[in-house]
């Protein structure tokens, strides 16, 4: 008969590996300034979906746009891309940036130099521990557990020997702070979610930027020449868009404190 202790060996190996196999969705919260100059706050509920050692971090209105389109729905292609990245291992990621019609992935191998600290400290049931990193013009301060299996956190933050519960830089620009977590039996899609993406290097997409803000209306206009544009009145009247182009070009402006802080774009004053 084989030996109580190595049978109770046994099923913890089997029920830990069964854990480990599991997907994961976990829900974090993101609050941030887009505006560096500014104290407005904003505030949006993420998502990140964890398969063995991949990652998918996205916007919960992203992931529930992208949910009706995986069913057939017909739904407009965006809800809301911010700070949408796939992490595969060998720290390969795709950071996807949606623009006007088209969906831009940018490719690029990320080397997390993490400096693990011996400070502890309880964050909700999580024993924690205290981990920094600077990254693209930002120190961040890091707090993961050893309490669940899973090596994941946040956007590309990764690769620390446990999950990140808790996230800030320096500034107090970003927070993301890990509200709760459920095992999921589906079978999750990495790799055909965005397969129209068009590939470009992060150069690349600062001139689609730049090219955007140099003419926001280019598109408005070439398709909208013989269109009437009624004001909330219902009285038809002429666009000025020299005043519109201005507007938005002011809005691009504000966004002066993205999170990877040496990719901020320097717009032409």
């Amino acid at each position: 008969m084989m030996n109580y202790k190595i049978f109770k060996s046994l099923i913890l190996i089997f029920l830990s590996c069964s854990f480990y196999a599991q997907n994961f969705k976990l829900n974090y919260r993101l609050t941030y300034k887009e505006d560096s100059l500014s104290s407005d706050i904003m505030n949006k509920n993420m998502i990140l979906l964890v398969q063995a050692s991949k990652s998918r971090f996205l916007t919960e209105q992203q992931y529930k746009v992208d949910s009706l389109k995986s069913i057939g729905s017909k739904v407009p292609a965006m809800g809301d891309n911010s700070f949408s990245v796939i992490n595969y291992e060998e720290n390969l990621s795709f950071k996807y940036f949606f623009f006007i019609k088209d969906i831009y992935s940018v490719k690029e191998y990320i080397t997390l130099d993490w400096q693990l600290k011996p400070e502890t400290r309880k964050i909700s049931t999580y024993l924690c521990r205290k981990a920094i990193l600077k990254y693209k013009g930002r120190t961040w301060e890091a707090w993961y557990t050893q309490d669940l299996p899973i090596q994941a956190g946040p956007y590309i933050f990764r690769n620390l020997p446990g999950l990140i519960i808790y996230m800030e830089d320096s500034t107090g620009s970003y927070k993301f702070s890990l509200e709760s977590i459920k095992k999921i039996s589906d079978t999750l899609n990495f790799e055909d979610i965005y397969k129209t993406a068009i590939n470009v290097t992060e150069k690349q997409l600062q001139k689609v930027y730049l090219n955007y803000y140099s003419d926001p209306l280019r598109e408005v206009k070439s398709q909208n020449m013989q269109a009437k544009f009624i004001d909330e009145k219902g009285k038809e009247v002429k666009p000025d868009f020299r005043e519109m182009t201005k507007t938005i070009q002011s809005q691009l402006k504000k966004y002066n404190n993205p999170i990877e802080l040496s990719e901020a774009i320097k717009y032409p004053n």
